[in-house]
């Protein structure tokens, strides 16, 4: 009886422990937070489509309609122009409604009609608030990148600036864009190649540049130019080869540059005396001259000092290199600016351009509407006696010698233009363009003016072959 009893007690206190127990259980079900989160933590848009449905999650159905903000992040891309959102974006945001009843909810990202894409662009969607009693989850942030789209085929009138060409413009054939810069924004190109360290001029000013002895600015005074105003410098009228030297050579070897490889060691690094060339206008102004030095500095890029002939003092530049570029450039009022695209963004330049021509012997001459290809690209030439334009396909690349050196074809696409003579496009040939990417391409040049106006010329590609 007494252990009866005494067990009577304890059952009754197991017992209410045991529904006290599942009692919280229970309860702590009940009260778990609802979490809303991307579905994936990237995702891409594949060259074949053309739009992309991205899915948020909810741990369970809610019981009302909720609203989370998404905050969008651009990388190449812009809003309305390369993409849009359904729904929209209002100042990079979407507004997203979790509808009651469902554990999820999409919103769509388009591709605008026409849009090529490099395959570097992306968009990075942060979950940023949602209404009680939602919570945001662990994948809060989704990528998206794009896909390469490669241009099929194009037509495109460059924009050169007119008959004074002010814009140096370096065109993409397979994203089917063109990046006119004013050709006087810069002075001096620095090479980004890791164990090279050579600078060149800029060409289509008509630069100048001749080492003197010397290896201290502030020492340098207007009795070292002696004479420079005669050879270093274009002429038109009286051109000679004593000049060649003081240019960049025309084929874009960085081992015939006017300013030599930059030494690891400062002291041989001589002072340049550098005629600026001409810039933009009717009659084109001169530029002016500077004095300049560059060394290496301790970050493994450049230090470029300048000045004017007169000075005791000098600026000073630092440029470091960075890869994705053939040449980080410089400007001597502005310091470092922005030019040539991304080494793979753009494969031929339309400019003025300072070339060499033939008069008894290679002369420094000053070329309007030159043409000229990037470091990764080639280039062969097909005359239409051969080939005609439409019929060539990729069974007929193996038989073209393809050329590397930038100009190539500089003047080869016109005709004309001296006194007398009216410039126009040559017909009987065109050009097949092998791309750093690999992608052939056949390009004609369709007209050299707009309106009879000098400095639009337009042509027309087509890919042959994709890389």
């Amino acid at each position: 009886m007494f252990k009866m009893n005494a067990i009577r007690p304890i059952a009754a206190l197991l017992i209410a422990a045991i529904f006290m127990t599942g009692c919280r259980k229970r309860d702590a079900a009940e009260l778990a937070d609802n979490l809303v989160y991307f579905e994936y933590a990237s995702q891409g848009i594949e060259e074949a489509n053309n739009t992309l449905t991205i899915k948020l999650k909810l741990v369970r159905p809610t019981d009302k309609d909720v609203t989370v903000v998404i905050n969008l992040t651009e990388t190449g891309l812009k809003y309305g122009i390369d993409y849009t959102t359904t729904p929209a974006a209002v100042s990079g945001n979407i507004n997203l409604t979790l509808p009651s009843g469902n554990n999820e909810a999409t919103f769509t990202i388009s591709k605008v009609a026409g849009v090529l894409f490099d395959g570097d662009e992306k968009l990075v969607f942060d979950l940023y608030s949602s209404a009680a009693p939602i919570f945001i989850g662990a994948t809060k942030q989704l990528e998206v990148t794009f896909k390469e789209l490669v241009a099929a085929s194009a037509s495109l009138v460059v924009n050169g600036g007119g008959v004074t060409y002010p814009n140096k413009v370096f065109i993409d054939l397979s994203a089917n864009r063109q990046t006119p810069v004013l050709r006087t924004t810069w002075d001096l190109g620095f090479y980004t190649g890791a164990d090279d360290f050579r600078v060149i001029l800029n060409s289509s000013t008509a630069m100048m540049a001749k080492q003197i002895v010397k290896n201290d600015l502030n020492t340098v005074t207007a009795a070292d130019t002696v004479g420079f105003s005669t050879d270093v410098t274009f002429s038109s009228t009286a051109p000679t080869t004593t000049s060649l030297p003081y240019i960049d050579y025309p084929s874009g070897d960085l081992t015939r540059t006017a300013i030599a490889p930059i030494s690891a060691t400062a002291a041989d690094n001589k002072v340049y005396i550098v005629n600026r060339g001409i810039g933009v206008g009717s009659p084109a102004p001169a530029r002016g001259w500077k004095k300049i030095r560059i060394i290496r500095n301790a970050t493994g890029g450049y230090t470029l000092q300048h000045a004017d002939i007169g000075a005791t003092t000098f600026s000073s530049i630092d440029i470091a290199k960075d890869d994705t570029y053939f040449f980080k450039y410089v400007s001597f009022e502005t310091g470092v600016a922005s030019v040539e695209p991304q080494k793979k963004k753009w494969d031929i330049a339309w400019t003025y351009f300072s070339n060499v021509f033939n008069f008894g012997g290679e002369v420094p001459f000053l070329f309007q509407d030159a043409i000229i290809i990037n470091r990764n690209v080639q280039i062969a030439r097909v005359m239409t006696t051969t080939k005609a334009f439409t019929d060539f396909n990729e069974a007929d690349l193996a038989a073209q010698t393809f050329l590397t050196t930038q100009n190539a074809f500089v003047s080869d696409w016109r005709s004309g233009g001296g006194p007398g003579v009216s410039p126009s496009v040559r017909t009987d040939r065109f050009y097949i363009i092998k791309d750093g990417d690999n992608n052939y391409y056949k390009v004609r040049f369709t007209a050299l003016t707009q309106n009879s106006e000098r400095g639009y010329p337009a042509y027309e590609s087509v890919l042959i072959k994709r890389g």
